[in-house]
């Protein structure tokens, strides 16, 4: 067996070792526990012999003295609790009793959370490993000439060497094996006493919906989730009912509760399909929660997402509901000073001052007008009827590049919490009740509103008096259009092709596998769609490359890849991936990408004989993938790392 130089010369160097050469404390470090790190891989720009914690300890009898802390790293500002590693503390080689060193550097643990303790007076050693949220274990409790043995000398260093501790994923909980812990658990399930015990450990099923609160409860497994309300950010709570994990509660903030759980939803965990879900046995899964992961049973995978698809199916729906009720969808959302809202359009800053003179001049509280409307708050402007208010508009100095340069104003619609509150705690079912033009304004009404009938009315009205002439100012209107078609008005095939760029970016986006529930009628009909297309269309090498792609993948294809040659044999590779989808339960992501580049090929540069029932079928079987597609994009990939 080969057996690295570094830990030959370690083992070489604590068999030649002599402790008669420690007599002081300073040769604890100098000459026992500085050598033994340096042969264990640690260069020396990698350790601190003095740490401040942040906290204040006022406790003398806490503060660690004669201590050495190695990191993961050399650089200093990033020598904290993500990259500590060991916590070396030396005695003096006339120390008899460890207890107050030993607690000391689990207090100190508690603040660094390194993966190792280390405990020595230069003649005994203790060696504890540490796991988030559990016991240390005591993992070498002897004499140093024990590792006189190469084979203890062997182990210890597999344990304590520097490139297999940097590698150590901190968050994981691995107190004992999986396999270990497994086997106890079914062992005490086979004697009805303990069986008894472990049933009643379980959680009761249960869902519980209360306002914004929900709460999802599997035997294994419960999630405790505040919704988001009005664009507004949710958290969760994760708690699991197993021996070794029953004190754990994993919190989850709102981004990343989009950016792990949201995807991949109703899909069994040994698919591939959930980013925050890793099989690594056959019956074992690793779990990446927030900024935990937990090694998870069959069972406790399945129980975890059956809990997340209830919650994050609601918190999805919560988002998309307040998207389509206030139509924000084709606006960009931004947030800035506290403000979150939607882009709605630009404007010149000439035309923005006379705007805002009008508001000033048609203060609400000041007339009785059809127009006096306005209340100018500290940032927001409020478009009101005194008690009811419609809309908020924050206007924002623009740092973008465009034809206006730095005399742009973008126009933003707000999101108002007060407002949205205020309605919460009417006498309506819910503030949606509320929308309308006689109550709350839609970002698409309150740009239009803005832009056919309010600035128009404040051009006529300052038109004599800035001497301007109204086709001037409209054109310092910078109003950004949607490109696509809506989807039900399509009557042009090559309509579909925002759409199908748009589901493109998507897929090359994903990595994770998709489920081919989601694809099955998406392949189908766009394959029908585009089979009687011109034999000659142009790029045919474009198309043939992106299927060899996929062909190199099945090598018991009946179709080899120097046999694609004509639009036959593009036609027949794709019944063949329509065939292969219908069979199976996910797609990769990858495949689905070019599948969905050579689709976009064929419409764009093809002459495509189809029906008008093909084209309706297509506009059908596209519009739910790209409102997943559209929701991921917006809503998901931003919080991805």
């Amino acid at each position: 067996m080969y057996i690295p130089d570094s830990l030959q010369l370690f083992i070489k160097w604590i068999q030649v070792f002599d402790i008669r050469i420690l007599q002081t404390v300073e040769d604890v470090e100098k000459k026992f526990i500085l050598p033994m790190f340096q042969h264990l891989g640690y260069p020396d720009s990698y350790r601190q012999c003095k740490y401040a914690l942040t906290n204040n300890l006022d406790n003398p009898a806490k503060q660690l003295k004669n201590a050495q802390i190695y990191f993961a790293t050399d650089d200093v500002i990033q020598q904290n609790v993500s990259t500590s590693l060991v916590i070396v503390i030396y005695l003096s080689p006339n120390t008899q009793s460890f207890s107050e060193a030993i607690n000391q550097a689990k207090f100190y643990s508690n603040y660094l959370k390194p993966l190792i303790l280390l405990i020595t007076n230069g003649y005994s050693l203790k060696i504890f490993k540490c796991f988030p949220y559990h016991r240390e274990e005591l993992i070498f409790d002897s004499i140093i000439d024990t590792l006189r043995n190469k084979q203890v000398a062997e182990n210890i260093y597999y344990q304590l060497n520097f490139d297999s501790l940097r590698k150590t994923n901190k968050t994981t909980l691995k107190n004992f094996s999986y396999t270990e812990f497994s086997n106890i658990e079914k062992y005490l399930s086979r004697h009805t006493e303990f069986g008894k015990i472990l049933e009643k450990s379980e959680f009761e099923p249960c869902l519980l919906k209360t306002g914004h609160h929900l709460i999802v409860v599997k035997p294994k497994v419960l999630i405790e989730c505040n919704l988001p309300q009005a664009f507004g950010k949710g958290d969760c709570v994760i708690q699991f009912s197993s021996i070794i994990l029953r004190r754990l509660k994993i919190c989850l903030t709102h981004p990343q509760i989009l950016g792990q759980l949201i995807t991949g939803l109703y899909t069994k965990p040994e698919w591939g399909c959930r980013r925050f879900l890793k099989q690594i046995d056959a019956d074992i899964f690793e779990a990446s929660l927030g900024q935990t992961t937990v090694i998870l049973s069959e069972l406790e995978a399945a129980d975890l997402c059956l809990c997340i698809d209830a919650i994050c199916q609601e918190y999805k729906k919560r988002i998309i509901e307040f998207e389509d009720n206030l139509e924000t969808w084709d606006f960009k959302f931004v947030e800035f000073s506290d403000v979150r809202g939607f882009h709605l359009f630009s404007i010149d800053v000439k035309l923005w001052k006379i705007m805002h003179n009008f508001m000033k001049k048609f203060n609400y509280a000041q007339g009785k007008s059809e127009w006096h409307l306005f209340d100018q708050g500290n940032i927001s402007i409020r478009i009101s009827r005194g008690i009811r208010d419609h809309t908020f508009i924050v206007p924002r100095l623009s740092n973008s590049y465009s034809a206006f340069s730095n005399n742009q104003v973008d126009i933003f619609y707000e999101i108002n919490d007060i407002h949205i509150a205020t309605l919460e705690r009417s006498n309506l079912n819910s503030w949606q009740e509320d929308i309308g033009i006689r109550g709350t304004w839609t970002a698409k009404y309150t740009k239009t509103w803005l832009i056919e009938k309010f600035i128009p009315k404040v051009i006529n009205y300052y038109s004599q008096e800035f001497q301007v002439l109204e086709f001037d100012l409209d054109k310092n209107i910078l109003n950004y259009q949607s490109q696509h078609t809506i989807i039900k008005e399509m009557n042009e095939i090559k309509d579909l092709l925002p759409y199908l760029r748009d589901i493109q970016v998507w897929l090359q986006k994903y990595i994770e596998n998709i489920a081919a529930s989601s694809l099955k009628q998406y392949y189908q009909v766009f394959t029908d769609l585009v089979r009687n297309t011109d034999s000659a269309i142009a790029g045919l090498d474009y198309i043939t490359m992106n299927l060899q792609k996929i062909i190199w993948k099945l090598p018991s294809a009946e179709i080899s890849k120097e046999e694609i040659w004509n639009f036959n044999d593009i036609i027949y590779c794709l019944d063949t991936q329509v065939a292969k989808i219908n069979n199976c339960q996910y797609e990769s992501s990858s495949q689905a990408d070019l599948i969905t580049r050579v689709f976009i090929w064929i419409i764009d540069n093809g002459k495509i004989n189809h029906s008008q029932g093909q084209l309706n079928a297509a506009k059908q079987a596209l519009l739910p993938l790209w409102e997943q597609c559209r929701f991921e994009m917006r809503h998901v990939y931003p919080h991805r790392q």
